[in-house]
């Protein structure tokens, strides 16, 4: 039984994703997917914390509100706070959603030829950088503070041999082995004869 467990364990940690069969729109003929680099769902947490206490505020103002509605017996008063408290919560369900949306669409495509950034800023403004696998200059993993050291999250930074051309995406899951990964493509990239 122990060395079942040990096995299964083990498989997990050499497990590798296979990625050749993604698509992604504009993907050139012949172009494998590699490697998907997305943000660590600590963010996920991290909005869901923030919609939680957001969250509790009407009914906290409810709460004190429906004590001084009993107290002066009106009605009105409820109704008022009723739907400034529906409104409230509409309000900021939307805020949330689009900050979730905007960390969410976040992804660094990596194929066998080119590392396509697609960076979503804000609702309605959405940047995508593309550079060949042969032009990464330096990968760079950053782990900076207790949560991150402990979840394994941080940044990556992607530099170029264009001096303009710089992707940097913040909450990446597991940084060092992204950042090993991709110096190691473009390692292999540059070492294959051409044909």
């Amino acid at each position: 039984m122990e060395e079942n467990r040990k096995n299964i364990l083990k498989s997990f940690k050499t497990m590798q994703i296979d990625y050749s069969k993604k698509h992604f729109p504009g993907q050139k003929t012949g172009e494998v997917v590699k490697l998907l680099i997305r943000k660590h769902w600590i963010m996920d947490f991290k909005i869901g914390s923030i919609l939680l206490l957001i969250g509790i505020i009407p009914f906290l103002v409810g709460i004190l509100a429906g004590d001084l509605i009993w107290l002066n017996a009106e009605a009105n008063y409820f109704w008022a706070f009723a739907l400034f408290g529906i409104l409230y919560t509409l309000f900021m369900l939307l805020i949330i959603y689009i900050k979730w949306l905007n960390e969410e669409l976040d992804i660094i495509i990596i194929t066998d030829k080119r590392i396509i950034s697609h960076e979503q800023i804000d609702l309605f403004h959405r940047q995508i950088s593309e550079t060949a696998v042969e032009d990464v200059q330096d990968v760079k993993g950053i782990e900076n503070g207790l949560l991150a050291s402990i979840f394994h999250y941080g940044v990556l930074e992607i530099k170029t041999s264009s001096k303009d051309v710089f992707f940097t995406m913040k909450h990446v899951d597991h940084p060092y082995e992204n950042a090993r990964n991709i110096l190691d493509l473009r390692t292999e990239k540059t070492n294959k004869p051409s044909a």
